[in-house]
This record gives C-alpha cells, structure tokens and sequence, in this order.
C-alpha cells in the first residue's frame, strides 16, 4: 500500500505544520497532493489537469443536488 503510506506521510507533514487549524490542513493537503501528482508536467499539461479536475468535481457536486 505505497499509496496509503504517501497519504500518511503527507498527513503527518500537515499536522505538524498545522496542529491547530482543521481548514489550513486541508488545503495545505490538497495542495501537496496535487504538487506529487503533478510533478514533470510542462505548463500546458498541468493545466488541463487541474481543468480536468475542476471538470470532475463541478459534474459531481451537480449529481449531489440531485
């Protein structure tokens, strides 16, 4: 489970930074997550990635209103 252990390790490594502030981790998180699957694109490709990704997330919140 090379995967759970990177989300470990990154989970450990937000906690220390913030011990105290539940949003700030989260994104903090988030951003480290999308900074690991990201690494090597040129600009253009982390573009349509983070399109890609807005795409997906905007298509299920809408399938959540419903």
């Amino acid at each position: 489970m090379v995967i759970m252990k990177k989300k470990d390790k990154l989970w450990e490594q937000v906690q220390k930074e913030f011990p105290c502030d539940p949003v700030l981790k989260e994104v903090h998180y988030a951003r480290l997550k999308i900074h690991e699957q990201t690494i090597g694109m040129s600009d253009k490709e982390f573009v349509e990635f983070i399109k890609l990704k807005a795409k997906n997330q905007i298509e299920t919140n809408s399938l959540q209103l419903q």
